[in-house]
């Protein structure tokens, strides 16, 4: 158990653990302990109410007013009606979240699953699925030996031992990305880009978390036919470079910057991307692991608009603007703004880097191709950063860098705390928003390897995006840090889709 229970209900617990299906426990106790801010075994109303102004995209309104009606009635939940209570919901139920993605499967709307849509549905749920496994498979549970499987069979599946076992994590996941795919391939003007890195981060797993989307948006192309932009392999058929912490062998020969030959190689194939994005008129979308690899992002920009002034909007719990100067831990994602200002930070250096590793960090500083940096340390401005170091607030004071603080943006709303972002950036031709899921609070930001406690609520999150979309110098935004493997019943991803679907709203109204 991940919770202490209260004594004389552990037997009842017990009865509701063994009534589950398997694997939705241990996604259900995770979800508690979200609600269970003080970790004291009952969510009160406040706790509640905290808890679903973030999970509005995980837990629809109906489920939400019921959830709260119950704890105005008790008081309090223990953890056991918590589950009761949830065993109920469609949010939760495997096979109501099963029928919603038939729905999303059956791409001609035919009511029933042909043989080529069952391959692209094994291939989502199973990647050891292979074409050869379809004629068995429709053998196997085409009960009415129609040529199809309809609704009532592809619901069957879950109870037969040769059938489809799928957690209800990983089948929302694949229900929200088969959405934010089809969202991003049906508008041409808009380039999906993908950076498959997560070596930069503490903590792996955040490429997983693009790997999952790459393959949904694959398979989806399959199915409906998509465009062949779908993911922006932009110039040429050539995968983007990936950089996994788990194929990453031996030990680390750059303690300063860890892994930044392989992470600089990600950064030029992003520039590379991103420029060629720009320069056919695309608007990137750049779907990246870990934040690192943002330095590539705004390479690419510069090279693409070379006499044009370039400001960022950067949306995170971090300043990531340490240099293998200052840097306490050696990880990449702290460092991509220092890469693009050419912000070394020698004053308030704690350690001098090897010659290897300085080499490397000028190739990355020299990615955007002009000898100088990409951006100006003046045309920088930060949202919901709370979690920055020494060094770093030495160079935000030093240069009169602003942070737009959670607080301020409850205080004025999100629209104005939007419009005081763009009101620094007057002077830029063009502007750039960066924005990693960490911003977030770490009550929801449970996907991401580096929550920090008072960040934005999903709303907030939102509403500024959507706000800084609107402006037309705006030319490309970024989400970064989903980590799957942190996120047990995927609550983050849904609501970073929510941020991603509020950020496609406003571009194909503004394109």
């Amino acid at each position: 158990m991940l919770f202490t229970p209260h004594s004389g209900w552990s037997w009842s617990l017990q009865m509701l653990n063994d009534a589950m299906p398997h694997g939705l426990q241990a996604e259900l106790e995770a979800l508690f302990q979200v609600f269970d801010a003080d970790g004291d075994g009952c969510i009160s109303a406040q706790e509640v109410e905290r808890s679903l102004a973030n999970l509005e995209e995980a837990i629809p309104a109906a489920e939400a007013s019921g959830l709260r009606d119950l704890v105005q009635a008790q008081g309090e939940l223990r953890a056991d009606q918590f589950f009761a209570w949830a065993q109920g919901q469609g949010c939760f139920d495997l096979i109501s979240n099963l029928r919603e993605l038939f729905d999303l499967i059956d791409g001609d709307g035919s009511g029933s699953l042909s043989p080529e849509e069952i391959g692209v549905m094994l291939e989502l749920l199973d990647r050891s699925a292979t074409p050869e496994r379809i004629s068995p498979f429709m053998a196997a549970h085409d009960r009415d030996a129609s040529g199809t499987i309809s609704l009532a069979e592809f619901i069957q599946l879950l109870g037969d031992q040769g059938g489809i076992r799928i957690s209800l994590a990983d089948l929302k996941r694949l229900k929200k990305t088969f959405i934010q795919y089809s969202r991003a391939a049906l508008d041409q003007r808009i380039g999906l880009v993908e950076v498959d890195c997560d070596l930069g981060a503490g903590i792996p797993g955040a490429g997983s978390g693009i790997e999952l989307l790459k393959q949904a948006a694959m398979r989806q192309e399959a199915l409906r036919q998509l465009t062949a932009s779908l993911v922006a392999e932009i110039s040429d058929s050539r995968q983007p470079i990936q950089a996994r912490a788990a194929d990453a062998a031996g030990s680390c020969t750059t303690p300063h910057a860890r892994h930044i030959e392989t992470i600089g190689a990600v950064m030029a194939e992003a520039a590379r991307l991103v420029c060629d994005a720009r320069r056919r008129d695309l608007f990137p979308v750049v779907l990246a692991g870990d934040h690192s690899t943002a330095a590539g992002t705004i390479a690419g920009l510069r090279r693409a608009h070379p006499g044009s002034r370039i400001g960022v909007v950067w949306i995170d719990a971090h300043a990531d603007i340490h240099s293998p100067f200052t840097t306490p831990s050696g990880n990449m994602h702290g460092m991509p703004l220092a890469i693009a200002t050419r912000h070394d930070n020698t004053a308030q250096a704690i350690q001098e880097p090897d010659a290897a590793t300085l080499g490397l960090w000028r190739d990355c500083q020299d990615l955007a191709g002009e000898g100088e940096a990409a951006i100006g340390l003046g045309d920088l401005i930060y949202v919901a950063v709370r979690d920055a170091e020494p060094a770093e607030l030495a160079t935000l004071a030093a240069h009169n860098i602003p942070i737009v603080t959670t607080e301020e943006v409850r205080r004025v709303g999100p629209e104005a705390a939007a419009a005081q972002c763009l009101q620094h950036l007057a002077a830029c031709d063009l502007i750039y928003v960066s924005f990693d899921v960490d911003s977030m609070d770490a009550t929801i930001c449970k996907g991401t390897g580096t929550p920090v406690p008072g960040g934005l609520w999903a709303d907030e999150a939102r509403r500024i995006n959507a706000t800084l979309l609107a402006d037309p110098r705006v030319v490309c935004w970024e989400i970064c840090e989903i980590n799957p493997h942190l996120d047990s019943l995927n609550t983050l991803a849904e609501v970073s889709l929510g941020v991603y679907q509020s950020v496609l709203d406003v571009l194909q109204r503004r394109l």
